[in-house]
């Protein structure tokens, strides 16, 4: 990425460029020292304060050259300066005609402050208000990892980079360029195809997509569904979603401290339900493994979300039942018992429910249906059909989980019952599995 000097303004006179030299130190000693004119404004932005002249900033700045003309004090606070003392020092330099370099992590300052000290057009030609703007058009829209950094260092510049629309730009051009390097994934694989031998290239997001976990939840919301609204892959959307989660959820990686802390508690709960409210709607169809669901869902529980997140979870648990190991689906409770039974109940009463529409692919564009004399060829209650076949294997989970859970004394004998009675009887082949099961309960 290319950096951008600003040149000596040529409104400045000789004379002033030699009489106001900016301290080399500045960022330390913010004190602005003069050769041969005494400084005749003093500027308080948060604990700096800095010494300056006049002239310089009111010939830029619209908003100082108001405050001057209409206090007639040499002494000024601007203490909602956004970006606070080193944006102002910053701008201030500009105002002298000294050289600012703009790049990804100063330009949203930047842009914020030329607006709050209204550095327009009206007052100077080419002034910071402009430059800034042309910055952001050449070197930040049209690529995706400097939108993100852009937009992570506008979470300390609200409410200014809301107002001038910037957050929203942002968020439109990562959405946008996101697609785009879909696009271009997806024609690179179509030749790719035409050619033997060469490896299937890495997905869109891999190189950028790992930036995305540094926004803060407002703005990653308001990201990942700009990117659903301009139609960017499920698929791509998940792995962002997963890679947000697990660097976002610290009650996954360490339970018990955030048990300890109410207020981290609640706060990790927040961001586990948007997770959760994000996650594709066909969850028949979602890349999202279902150990990744699952660890979701005993979060959810252990930290007590709302119950339309666990039930959300429990759904889309459901859909994917058939590929789950008894891992899990050993879902710790709150209280009483070892185990959540409970929860696996739903979730195997869900499967059993689910529509045999749904083992069909129901995108609703036509191109994607399957046509229905194939799905004619199976029979739904035959041995060989694929839903048959996911009721065996749903049948040895839940015999797994049932000898799991008969080792818990505390469980009702009504609760493993009614687990135990919950598959038809042709979901079974042999009963050994749950014989087994039956007799370690009893042996409890």
């Amino acid at each position: 990425m290319g950096v951008v000097t600003v040149p000596e303004s040529n409104k400045q006179s000789v004379a002033a460029k030699r009489a106001f030299r900016p301290s080399s130190s500045i960022r330390h000693t913010p004190q602005w020292p003069v050769s041969d004119v005494t400084s005749d404004l003093t500027i308080e932005v948060g604990s700096a304060t800095f010494s300056l002249h006049k002239f310089p900033l009111v010939s830029r700045s619209g908003r100082i050259r108001k405050l001057v003309l209409e206090s007639k004090d040499t002494n000024l606070n601007l203490a909602a300066v956004p970006g606070g003392s080193e944006s102002f020092e910053l701008a201030a330099k500009f105002c002298y005609g000294v050289g600012v370099q703009y790049n990804s992590s100063n330009i949203a300052a930047l842009r914020c402050v030329a607006h709050y000290l209204e550095m327009t057009e009206d007052l100077s030609e080419k002034n910071l208000e402009a430059r800034t703007e042309a910055y952001l058009k050449d070197s930040i829209f049209n690529d995706i990892s400097n939108s993100i950094t852009v937009l992570h260092s506008c979470e300390r510049l609200l409410p200014v980079a809301e107002e001038i629309n910037l957050v929203g730009r942002l968020v439109n051009a990562i959405a946008v360029n996101a697609c785009k390097e879909q696009l271009a994934s997806g024609l690179l694989k179509l030749d790719q195809s035409f050619s033997c031998g060469v490896p299937e290239t890495a997905k869109p997001c891999d190189w950028w997509g790992r930036s995305l976990p540094i926004l803060k939840l407002d703005f990653f919301q308001r990201v990942l569904s700009a990117m659903k609204s301009k139609g960017l892959n499920h698929d791509i959307i998940s792995d962002i979603l997963m890679s947000y989660a697990r660097k976002s959820l610290q009650i996954i990686r360490e339970p018990n401290l955030v048990k300890s802390d109410s207020d981290l508690q609640r706060k990790q709960r927040i961001v586990l339900e948007a997770v959760v409210g994000l996650l594709p709607t066909q969850a028949n169809k979602s890349s999202i493994p279902i150990s990744f669901l699952s660890s979701l869902l005993k979060t959810a529980i252990g930290s007590g979300t709302s119950v339309s997140c666990r039930s959300d979870l429990e759904r889309r648990i459901s859909h994917l039942l058939d590929q789950a190991i008894l891992e899990d689906i050993l879902i710790p409770a709150n209280i009483g018992a070892m185990y959540d039974t409970d929860s696996v109940q739903r979730i195997f009463s869900m499967f059993l429910n689910l529509d045999e529409c749904e083992y069909r692919d129901d995108d609703d564009d036509e191109e994607d249906a399957v046509d229905e004399s194939e799905m004619a060829m199976y029979d739904f209650e035959g041995a060989e059909s694929p839903k048959q076949s996911s009721i065996f294997k749903v049948s040895k989970l839940m015999d797994s989980y049932l000898a799991e859970v008969a080792l818990d004394s505390s469980l009702p004998p009504s609760k493993f019952i009614a687990l135990a009675e919950l598959l038809p009887d042709h979901a079974r082949v042999v009963c050994d599995g749950l014989y087994r099961a039956v007799d370690i309960f009893l042996k409890v």
